[in-house]
């Protein structure tokens, strides 16, 4: 349950800080850059790997501190990756079974993008954290494998619903007038296509922790039985 809360909130966590710094930058006319945004990256992954390095150091005293930046590279990886398969996604298939409802084509382009980008960054992740705590539970491939299919599944089902929410949902699309109107950033660029991202977090730090907590019982117990 630990891992699922402190997944979950600090997945959302990241990603909100990771807007609000880059909207307040913006409101300082410092203009920055798509490159910017993708270093401010580091962010979010930072914030995840370390309260999950937090808790498993309690329970593997020897598990090396560079799991603190092991999200980073599939982050980055899973995010351009995601964006070039909504890109392809959008050209090709959309346009190829002519689907004009705007409601699927945000399903398809949320689903599709987002199990492919997942898969990407989840094999990336699963090697580097496997590699790191190889030395502490005899994984074989296990931890590589679910760390694929459980980035895959949450990465589609986060940015299908967060996309969903964002664009589609009048509450939450009145919520966002309000806020953005009081905080004066309503009309900024970068706040509306920044929104879906903490969305996305939420789901993704929860199915994600769901499956890979799981396994990591599993891996704990064995650990125990094998040096009892």
């Amino acid at each position: 349950m630990e891992w699922i809360i402190i997944n979950t909130v600090n997945c959302f966590l990241g990603f909100l800080i990771w807007l609000i710094l880059g909207v307040l930058i913006d409101n300082v006319q410092l203009k920055p850059n798509l490159a910017f945004y993708l270093i401010l990256f580091i962010l979010p992954g930072v914030v995840i790997g370390l309260s999950q390095w937090l808790l498993l150091v309690e329970k593997i005293p020897t598990i090396s501190w560079l799991w603190i930046l092991s999200n980073l590279p599939g982050l980055y990886l899973g995010f351009i990756s995601t964006v070039v398969a909504c890109f392809f996604n959008w050209a090709f298939l959309i346009n190829l079974l002519q689907v004009n409802h705007e409601l699927t084509q945000t399903f398809l382009i949320g689903s599709i993008g987002g199990a492919i980008g997942g898969a990407v960054g989840g094999i990336i992740t699963g090697i580097i954290q496997h590699l790191l705590i190889r030395k502490n539970f005899y994984v074989n491939r296990l931890w590589i494998i679910t760390s694929t299919v459980s980035w895959s599944l949450s990465w589609s089902l986060g940015w299908t619903v967060a996309l969903m929410i964002a664009f589609h949902s009048p509450i939450f699309n009145a919520i966002f007038k309000a806020v953005g109107s009081f905080s004066g950033i309503l009309y900024h660029s970068n706040f509306e296509f920044g929104v879906p991202f903490p969305l996305f977090g939420i789901i993704f730090g929860f199915v994600n922790a769901i499956i890979t907590g799981k396994v990591l019982i599993r891996l704990l117990r064995q650990s125990k039985q094998t040096h009892s």
